[in-house]
């Protein structure tokens, strides 16, 4: 769908108004974008200057999610309803902070544009000072939707962009972040915006739920039940005020700063009253606000009964899922399901036990599920039983005071148990810790108190724990070789993660994967993904992510694409003596391969040189090179 002629002459004529004559243009473009362009001006950003997405180091991002952490919490799940609503449209989908940092990005497809691609990932700052006019700073400013189209953008280079964004109000009133959809081809305005808003406000209602309030209640003009939940009020046990949507702060005139602090600075009702009316469900309630203004109280129907009876004991609004966990990919949706379970066991303490070869992640799954367990304010503290030599583990798991051993430090220090408490510890390759260890392992589990060496003194400890292992510890207890009453207490909950070669979703997981050993700068082309697909990968996630490392630094800064002659010549060699995944046949030479692939695009694209170099991921001049080649 085109953008409406008169939109994009009024763009024009604004621009041209604005850049050019030095004026004005009211009325040809919304008043946010307007005052987006003033602001751009005031700090002398230049409409031809390049734009720089810039992220943030690993540490300001590990800050940058943990205090967004409750945001990303409520967002998650409508983040996902929503990318399922418009990734078939060609949009892509970002989260933001208050600051216009990307905390969760969706890109849709591995084709998306690689403007795109740059800018929506993880830590990168979006903001209206680095990359000028958006949809989501014009948001942010206002407080209100935005869509911005081509060149409503400041930057020329954003021109290409369309986008849409709302913001999201916490129930204390502070706008906290924004949802933005943006795709390369003109917005349906109308539908774009009513999608943002709508996932907004269900971001919002989230946020409300996560205060667990004593009493909520609906708002409305009308005595019968509301139809939807705009305008809540959250209330503790005492009627304070914990919080409230957007809509009844700008129905009252409220603002953030002189807002009420209890439920009787609103109404002029006693709360003990609405509570006694709630309990014997008399509903709704009438109430008069002090601005004079008279509204119905519904207090919110699922949890009413619950809520106001016995003493303020806080619970959820209402019965909606957990957020789905922020796992990494693994190219595997069983491990989806494994993973609920694992976080389900973890909420018991039951122990976690993850098998997997060696390089498929057990570490990085380990740290996600610390990440989404209750221990996550917690640290985690991770030890690797086969890296240590078995002189020097002891200590290094139990600590020890001064003079317990040769070399001992001065005061004594503490060992990874005592640092993990609170937290998670995490015992790598378990299997091999030497058996004297195990035991005193075992008491430390058993007993949940730890003494390091040379001392006499018990100290009582609480952690999760989460073992990981590549050998098959049932086996090493038939062998003598690790104690069975330690591993029946080990794998409370075991987690296994397949081999790379084995995974259901291992081309997207590629493609993943590439994305984010490039941030975003390059792609795999169908020939390089294909070799990447028939590899059997015995090094698993660790091989792949070296492999891609070394593809990156091999292709010259301008390519955009991994081709096949970037990828590490002993990953060429294995993968030639496999079947091509393309045609089935037998592949004798990388050449074949690559020649089976350009045939097969040629051919689907009908002999459309362009569009087949699209489909393959390539250049057009590198693949008129590639078809000079084979005729010659």
């Amino acid at each position: 769908m085109n953008m409406p002629s008169s939109s994009i002459q009024r763009s024009k004529e604004a621009r041209e108004a604005f850049f050019q004559r030095g004026q004005l243009p009211t009325g040809l473009v919304d008043d946010a974008i307007l005052n987006s362009w003033q602001r751009c001006t005031a700090q002398h950003k230049s409409v031809t200057e390049r734009v720089e997405y810039d992220t943030l180091a690993r540490s300001g991002l590990a800050e940058l999610l943990e205090a967004s952490r409750t945001l990303m919490e409520a967002a998650n799940e409508p983040l996902e309803q929503l990318n399922r609503t418009v990734s078939g449209a060609g949009y892509a989908l970002l989260l933001t902070d208050h600051r216009g940092h990307a905390l969760s990005a969706y890109r849709g497809s591995s084709r998306a544009d690689r403007l795109v691609k740059q800018a929506f990932r993880q830590g990168v700052n979006l903001s209206e000072q680095r990359i000028g006019t958006s949809a989501m700073s014009c948001a942010l400013s206002e407080g209100r939707p935005v869509a911005v189209s081509g060149p409503e953008h400041y930057l020329s280079a954003n021109h290409i962009l369309h986008c849409a964004a709302a913001p999201i109000i916490d129930p204390q009133g502070r706008t906290i972040g924004s949802i933005d959809i943006t795709r390369e081809h003109p917005l349906v305005q109308g539908s774009a915006l009513s999608l943002v808003t709508q996932c907004a406000k269900t971001i919002e209602r989230r946020l409300m739920a996560m205060l667990e309030p004593y009493l909520v209640l609906r708002l409305d003009w009308e005595l019968q039940e509301p139809a939807s939940d705009d305008m809540l009020i959250a209330l503790g046990a005492e009627g304070e005020l914990l919080g409230m949507t957007p809509r009844v702060r700008e129905v009252m005139g409220l603002t953030t700063t002189d807002g009420p602090r209890g439920f009787q600075d609103l109404f002029d009702l006693r709360f003990e009253s609405v509570v006694d009316a709630a309990r014997r469900r008399q509903s709704p309630i009438l109430g008069q606000a002090h601005s004079g203004l008279s509204f119905s109280l519904h207090p919110f129907s699922q949890q009413t009964p619950c809520l106001i009876q016995g003493s303020a004991q806080r619970r959820p609004v209402n019965d909606s899922p957990p957020p789905v966990p922020r796992t990494p990919d693994f190219g595997d949706p069983s491990l989806n399901a494994q993973t609920t379970l694992a976080l389900r066991a973890m909420s018991k303490r039951l122990p976690i036990l993850i098998q997997g070869d060696t390089g498929t992640g057990k570490e990085v799954m380990a740290q996600a599920l610390h990440r989404n367990s209750d221990k996550h304010s917690g640290e985690f503290v991770a030890i690797n039983c086969a890296a240590i030599p078995e002189a020097l583990i002891e200590g290094e798991l139990f600590g020890h005071m001064e003079g317990a051993y040769t070399g001992a430090r001065r005061g004594g220090a503490p060992g990874k148990i005592e640092q993990a408490d609170g937290g998670t510890l995490f015992l790598d390759e378990i299997g091999d810790m030497p058996l004297a260890l195990q035991s005193r392992l075992l008491r430390v589990l058993e007993t949940q108190e730890v003494i390091r060496l040379g001392g006499r003194t018990t100290k009582r400890i609480d952690f999760q724990l989460i073992c990981a292992t590549h050998r098959n510890l049932t086996e090493a207890v038939a062998l003598g070789e690790f104690r069975d009453d330690l591993l029946y207490r080990i794998k409370g909950m075991p987690l296994s993660i397949p081999p790379l070669r084995e995974r259901t979703g291992l081309r997207e997981f590629l493609i993943g994967q590439c994305d984010q050993v490039t941030e975003g700068r390059r792609q795999l082309s169908v020939a390089s993904l294909d070799i990447l697909l028939a590899h059997e990968w015995p090094g698993n996630v660790r091989e792949l992510r070296h492999a891609l490392t070394y593809a990156d630094v091999m292709a010259e800064d301008a390519q955009v694409t991994i081709e096949p002659d970037h990828l590490p010549m002993d990953l060429l060699r294995t993968t030639t003596t496999r079947s091509s995944p393309l045609s089935g046949r037998a592949v004798g030479t990388l050449q074949t391969l690559e020649w089976a692939a350009i045939e097969k695009a040629m051919a689907q694209e009908e002999g459309n040189v362009n569009a087949a170099a699209k489909r393959l991921g390539i250049s057009r001049a590198t693949l008129y090179r590639r078809l000079k080649q084979r005729k010659a």
